[in-house]
């Protein structure tokens, strides 16, 4: 079972090397034996506001600086939880709208 800390990824470093977790999928993409794999995507310019930006896209919420890599993390986790309950990838998008609604709203 996955769980938050095996997601124990560097995104700052990945930022400075110009990369950026973008997704995780579940299951669709057969190019290895995990049962999840991270999307890396290639961040160009304005790499600081990269995560801020993306979140407050997908969810509308600004985050403060501290929290927006852990909030990234949980997001990606939530995802893999709501991939498997349905037996499908679903869109980080939705997963993200979803940690909003009903885990982070509560904390």
């Amino acid at each position: 079972m996955l769980a938050v800390n095996d997601l124990q990824v560097n995104y700052e470093n990945l930022l400075k090397l110009g990369y950026a977790v973008v997704d995780i999928r579940y299951k669709d993409y057969d190019i290895c034996n995990d049962s999840y794999k991270l999307v890396i995507g290639r961040v160009d310019a304005d790499r600081d506001e990269f995560y801020p930006e993306m979140l407050k896209q997908y969810t509308g919420v600004e985050f403060k600086p501290s929290e927006i890599y852990e909030i990234w993390t949980e997001i990606l986790f939530h995802k893999i939880k709501m991939s498997r309950v349905l037996n499908r990838d679903i869109a980080v998008k939705v997963a993200a709208l979803d940690y909003i609604e009903t885990v982070y709203s509560t904390k």
